[in-house]
């Protein structure tokens, strides 16, 4: 079937809408990802892995919530290659870090039988 003018700006039109959608879906999974709460678990180690904005740039803390004994907890610097924070046996919630452009921070932990597990990197 050949498209008319009419037909082909009206389908036109609509792939452009669908796009601008896709990209805009995109665009607010992104930004809502930045923030929130998101659980880490291993064997019977639990935190809470912490985002938030602070000063106009995200920060990341990590919060045990469950130690049944000798659970390691931690914020990795992907970038750095090394630990921002701990790994520690401490059962309280970390200090905030800067976890702005050019930083890539992770929170992590694991127990005495059970492997490291990490939340997402943000």
């Amino acid at each position: 079937m050949r498209f008319t003018k009419t037909r082909k700006r009206a389908t036109a039109a609509v792939l452009a809408a669908v796009a601008m959608g896709v990209i805009g879906v995109g665009s607010a999974t992104s930004a809502q990802a930045a923030e929130g709460t998101w659980t880490v678990r291993s064997g019977g180690c639990v935190a809470l892995e912490k985002i938030e904005l602070q000063g106009g740039h995200d920060h990341m803390a990590i919060d045990p919530i469950a130690d049944p004994s000798g659970c390691e907890f931690g914020i990795w610097d992907r970038n750095a290659n090394q630990w921002t924070y701990g790994p520690t046996t401490s059962g309280s919630e970390s200090p905030w870090y800067y976890d702005g452009p050019n930083m890539s921070l992770e929170a992590c932990l694991w127990g005495p039988r059970s492997a490291e597990s990490c939340g997402p990197i943000n």
